[in-house]
């Protein structure tokens, strides 16, 4: 395997770009505010993303698929809950699962946005419709834990 090459400046500027994503970072942090907000949302999603995973792992073992490879694609979202008895509106679903929506980012990428690097993007929607985007995650919540079949 051959060594890659880098000058001693692109690897002077390498360091400043780390040290200035470090720093973009730390200023991130420190607003309390803000680091509540992301915590909150991560963890919602985290639980909608979790119980969906119970349905799946079902869904898929009785596919005679391997239930321990629970990816999260939308196309098969709507039929592993509707398997379940879920009778969930598609577009509530998109919101939350899938990869794009008319609204803005979906509550899936916006997750992955601000767990793998913290998009600054990504951050001020979240911030702008945090309000909506938990409207969704409590919908699809509720709807699991009473039971129900249909949600709103």
């Amino acid at each position: 395997m051959s060594t890659i090459k880098i000058t001693e400046q692109e690897k002077a500027q390498l360091r400043e770009n780390a040290k200035s994503e470090v720093e973009r970072l730390e200023r991130l942090i420190a607003n309390d505010r803000t680091v509540q907000m992301l915590d909150a949302f991560k963890n919602k999603f985290n639980i909608c993303e979790t119980a969906y995973k119970v349905i799946l792992a079902e869904h898929q073992r009785r596919k005679g698929n391997d239930p321990n490879h629970l990816k999260l694609y939308m196309t098969q979202v709507p039929h592993a809950l509707s398997f379940a008895g879920y009778d969930f509106d598609r577009e509530l679903l998109n919101d939350l699962f899938g990869s794009a929506s008319q609204k803005g980012m979906t509550a899936k990428k916006l997750r992955d946005a601000v767990t793998h690097g913290i998009n600054q993007k990504a951050v001020d929607e979240i911030t702008a419709r945090n309000e909506e985007l938990v409207t969704y995650m409590d919908t699809f919540l509720n709807v699991i834990k009473t039971f129900g079949n249909v949600a709103a």
